[in-house]
């Protein structure tokens, strides 16, 4: 039981925000939110002075490329990718990734994440790492073409090892998705194989769209048009599909993604950071039907993990662009991170705020830190999360009602071990 919370954030359908009430789990799931009294039977957490919010949900992230935190920046994405990326990529190994999975999951439950959506390599390691630590994860391998036949099959076949792995790990918190990078590094046909596999599986489709004015040029130099245009005619857009960036995009485009029932996943701290010189048209895609959830991206192009940090910049930059302070209110970032990011992952009925019934993947922050003082009254609460918070006000992250963190003390992950084993795999991947 979560007792007394100072505020519950609940994001239900009217945006409620309780006051002096407590929250009490059962199986998983939230069974009472309100004024509730404690019995025997619960174990109860003293929530005097803190927050309780949903659990925040990562629509986009390469979570073991915390490996490579501060080695490649200030570059523009052609050479940070070209130059620095793929090079250390190629030394990876599977112990690699897993060190580097959980040293992003260490941070993202330090900082109040619950939920992400991964794509990156050796993801059996991965998912090795996400299931110790107690998060909600939807993991795809990332699928290229390669420049040789054999090698393109065997990322297929990649793909339908690693669903079978998930298949017998038997773990609810962890789910499969189809990972095709992006339609620059995809043919016809292995995108076509991905949404098929993705229509079998029930699966999501996770995959980079319209990331840089580069790859809009590039399609359209080669006689193929827009980029979207182009995944629409030869029919790879549908509802299965959650398009990472999306920034490049013509109001037509936008349109199609609304008909075709595409969810993005807004990256807006990564695209500024490697200067990909434009900002994606949410508005629009709002006006368009089009679920929006935020994303870090990897902590190679961010270069961190934190949800908070990633709301604040989401609402300055789209004022600061559309010279308009209005055009980007607070509440609406806390649904992109929160509701929004339930129903671009298929789960609004389980995840994404504070309800009876709901999962219980909840987040706790603690009003007594400086930067989160004064919290004046309900209605200032929500822009407070948005405009002051950072992740390290987080106090307590519980996913599926069990603690991943209690007053800001691991309960899963070893802080100390997980560093050594970075500090290992930076040494063979970086030698002196």
């Amino acid at each position: 039981m979560l007792k007394d919370c100072d505020w519950i954030v609940t994001q239900d359908s009217q945006r409620r925000v309780l006051r002096n009430a407590s929250v009490r789990i059962h199986d998983g799931s939230i069974e009472e939110v309100g004024e509730i009294s404690p019995v025997a039977k619960d174990d109860v957490i003293d929530c005097n002075r803190k927050v309780l919010i949903p659990g925040l949900i990562n629509t986009h992230t390469h979570l073991s490329m915390t490996l490579f935190r501060g080695s490649a920046d200030d570059l523009a994405l052609s050479e940070w990718l070209e130059k620095k990326i793929w090079p250390l990529e190629s030394g990876l190994d599977g112990a690699m990734c897993y060190h580097g999975a959980l040293l992003g999951a260490l941070e993202m439950t330090r900082t109040g994440t619950t939920c992400f959506v991964d794509q990156y390599y050796y993801m059996e390691d991965v998912a090795k790492a996400v299931a110790e630590s107690g998060l909600r994860a939807l993991l795809s391998v990332g699928l290229f073409d390669k420049s040789d036949k054999p090698a393109t099959v065997r990322g297929r076949e990649h793909t339908l090892k690693f669903l079978n792995y998930v298949r017998e790990m038997k773990n609810p918190l962890i789910s499969f998705a189809v990972g095709p990078h992006a339609p620059y590094t995809c043919d016809r046909d292995t995108l076509l194989w991905a949404r098929a596999i993705a229509e079998k599986e029930k699966a999501l489709v996770n995959i980079h769209i319209a990331e840089t004015g580069g790859e809009q040029g590039k399609f359209e130099s080669e006689g193929k048009g827009r980029v979207v245009e182009y995944l629409d005619r030869i029919g790879f857009l549908c509802d299965r599909v959650l398009a990472a960036h999306s920034v490049w995009l013509t109001e037509r485009e936008v349109k199609l993604y609304g008909k075709r029932g595409v969810r993005v996943a807004h990256c807006p701290v990564s695209n500024m950071k490697l200067a990909n010189g434009g900002t994606a048209p949410v508005p629009e895609m709002w006006d368009a039907g089009v679920p929006v959830g935020l994303g870090t991206d990897g902590p190679s192009s961010n270069n961190g993990l934190d949800m908070f940090d990633t709301m604040k910049m989401t609402a300055l930059i789209h004022k600061n662009v559309r010279r308009d302070p209005t055009i980007m209110n607070s509440q609406r970032v806390f649904d992109m991170a929160t509701l929004d990011g339930a129903r671009c992952i298929g789960h609004e009925k389980d995840l994404g705020s504070v309800e009876i019934g709901k999962r219980a993947d909840l987040v706790l922050l603690d009003l007594r830190d400086p930067n989160l003082i004064p919290v004046h009254a309900k209605e200032t609460l929500v822009s407070d999360l948005v405009y002051s918070a950072s992740g390290f006000n987080v106090d307590t992250t519980i996913v599926e009602g069990k603690p991943l963190m209690v007053n800001r003390r691991f309960v899963n992950l070893n802080q100390e071990e997980i560093s050594e084993g970075v500090m290992s795999s930076i040494a063979r991947l970086f030698p002196q």
